[in-house]
């Protein structure tokens, strides 16, 4: 997120370059009262770039050819194929459904994977334009936690990564896989999205599980 201070650095860059350029051309330089307004214009730009940072960016009339990153924003269901074994029966485990929330501005973005059983957050993520101009990829690395009364029964804490393909404008679809550090894969799909942010897996589950 670019803050007061970059922007004013980047204008005040911006004037010496420009006023250098003139003296070297033997240009007359604009006296001292030209960077008078320095202030004002660092302000009125601070507050443009904060409002289309965290709102304006998503408009339509933006989209394509000024941004293109897609807007994700929203509370996702999702399905998980996970290639682990269950010991006792020797099968593959049933699918896992759950919902992910998705936060997110034009330079920001926030995942949260919810299950009746553990929570997982976004570490670190990319989003990748793919050779298509109108596809891409969201890539990422996640920490999971399991519910404390599971931790060293069951599951334990790890951490993971997954590629998702983002499919529409607007988007209505993530698919693709994931990895874990615990030697574990499989495929994840989100759909079915809302806009509603829920903050817990109990709270969705009531309101859009059915």
């Amino acid at each position: 997120m670019l803050t007061r201070l970059h922007i004013s650095s980047f204008i005040g860059f911006t004037i010496a370059v420009w006023l250098l350029a003139l003296w070297f051309q033997g240009m007359p330089v604009l006296s001292g009262d030209f960077v008078k307004p320095f202030g004002t214009v660092v302000g009125i730009i601070t507050f443009v770039v904060t409002i289309f940072n965290k709102y304006l960016w998503s408009w339509k009339i933006f989209k394509g050819w000024y941004v293109k990153r897609p807007d994700l924003r929203g509370t996702w269901k999702v399905e998980l194929k996970s290639s682990w074994i269950v010991p006792e029966t020797g099968n593959v485990i049933d699918p896992i459904y759950g919902y992910v929330v998705i936060r997110q501005s034009l330079t920001f973005l926030s995942v949260r994977l919810m299950t009746k059983e553990s929570r997982s957050v976004l570490v670190a993520h990319s989003i990748d334009q793919q050779e298509d101009d109108d596809l891409f990829k969201l890539v990422g690395v996640y920490r999971n936690e399991p519910k404390i009364e599971l931790q060293g029964v069951r599951s334990e804490i790890h951490h993971g990564s997954f590629a998702l393909e983002i499919h529409g404008s607007p988007v209505y679809e993530l698919q693709g896989h994931y990895w874990t550090d615990r030697g574990t894969k499989g495929g994840m799909k989100l759909e079915g999205k809302v806009e509603k942010l829920y903050d817990t897996y109990e709270q969705a589950e009531r309101e859009i599980g059915n």
